[in-house]
């Protein structure tokens, strides 16, 4: 039997219910449209800013032509929608014929971020081919070779350069002193403002295995070494684009904070830290703890650098050790001392050890 009462209630909810489902279509199809208004203008914002970007690398191109320059690339696009910009160029060269320079690499690729337009990207395939004034001639390989630039307002931010496996040949006619052959298991180089004062520099790098090639020298043992300073003052404002840190620096004091400098070279190893400075003569002065191990091989690895030289080292090294103390260092047993340096001259205590060669400024010299 059927209760009216019942069957009543049962008409009134499912009539209350009937426009729910007409809401939450409504609601579905307004999130639709935004998205789909919101991905149109996204891509219309992607494609207006790709044609900025064409039109700011063809300026970049006709100043380089109007130079006397030559760009070339068999292979260029500009992708990357929807989240990045991309230029791809295989392979990529240029000429500069008014300075004798001239530089071709297998392929470039950069990458901007389109949430983050201050950080560009870059891997370049080899080979790279090099020739500058001098007859200076370079040929390079490496199985990678990958770049990061990130720019603040005003200062770089970091720069930061990778390579694994890099192989290098050196022909140079004028300088036969050059190496002819140079490579690395792998390096990095870091460029990076620092974290508590804008105007400084910290420099960080690491090299693995590096060998060098020199005429008429041994066979040189493979070098590995890590780098990490801080240079105050190094880092100025851009202007247009480009930077000259040197004069700047140098302006600043030339100063050098050395965190560590670590070396391994035929199993002598070395490790030094300190404050130095550099003249606008690029003479440098300052104090460096150092720390050595495996001191008994470093005759035989100055007679390998320098030919004639194990005797004269052997003979330093007997009252150098008088100066050097044990340091326990990561559950390591060191050998320590200070090293002064005044105006290029080495010493330890009243040891003599050498003098410095002048660091070749160029032109910052008189800046």
């Amino acid at each position: 039997m059927i209760d009216p009462a019942k069957t009543d209630a049962t008409t009134g909810v499912d009539a209350a219910a009937k426009p729910r489902p007409r809401s939450v279509r409504r609601k579905f199809q307004f999130v639709i449209a935004a998205a789909v208004l919101l991905c149109a203008v996204w891509a219309g914002g992607w494609f207006w800013a790709n044609r900025i970007a064409a039109e700011r690398i063809a300026a970049v191109k006709a100043d380089f032509v109007a130079e006397g320059g030559v760009l070339g690339c068999n292979a260029e696009s500009l992708g990357g929608f929807p989240f990045k910009f991309t230029l791809d160029c295989a392979p990529a060269s240029l000429e500069l014929p008014s300075r004798g320079l001239s530089a071709s690499v297998g392929a470039l690729e950069a990458i901007a971020l389109i949430y983050n337009p201050g950080h560009v990207l870059a891997s370049v395939q080899g080979p790279l081919t090099l020739k500058a004034p001098g007859d200076l001639g370079v040929q390079a390989n490496w199985s990678s070779l990958q770049t990061s630039v990130r720019v603040g307002t005003s200062r770089l931010k970091r720069f930061s350069a990778v390579a694994d496996d890099l192989t290098t040949t050196i022909n140079a006619p004028a300088n036969p002193r050059l190496p002819t052959a140079a490579g690395a298991k792998h390096a990095e180089l870091h460029l990076l403002q620092n974290d508590t004062d804008a105007t400084s520099l910290d420099l960080a790098g690491t090299v693995d295995n590096f060998a060098v090639t020199i005429p008429g020298a041994p066979a040189l043992p493979a070098l590995s070494a890590q780098l990490y300073a801080t240079l105050p003052g190094a880092l100025p404002e851009l202007r247009d684009g480009h930077v000259d840190p040197l004069p700047v620096w140098l302006a600043a004091g030339g100063q050098v904070k050395l965190g560590q400098l670590s070396l391994d070279v035929g199993g002598f190893l070395a490790n030094a830290s300190g404050d130095l400075t550099v003249a606008r003569d690029g003479v440098i002065s300052g104090r460096v703890a150092v720390r050595v191990d495996q001191l008994d091989r470093l005759p035989d690895l100055a007679e390998t650098l320098h030919p004639g030289s194990r005797d004269q080292v052997a003979r330093i090294l007997g009252p150098l050790s008088a100066f050097l103390k044990p340091v326990e260092v990561d559950g390591k047993t060191w050998r320590e001392t200070t090293l002064t340096i005044k105006n290029g001259k080495v010493s330890a205590g009243f040891i003599p050890l050498g003098k410095l060669p002048p660091l070749k400024l160029g032109n910052a010299i008189g800046g």
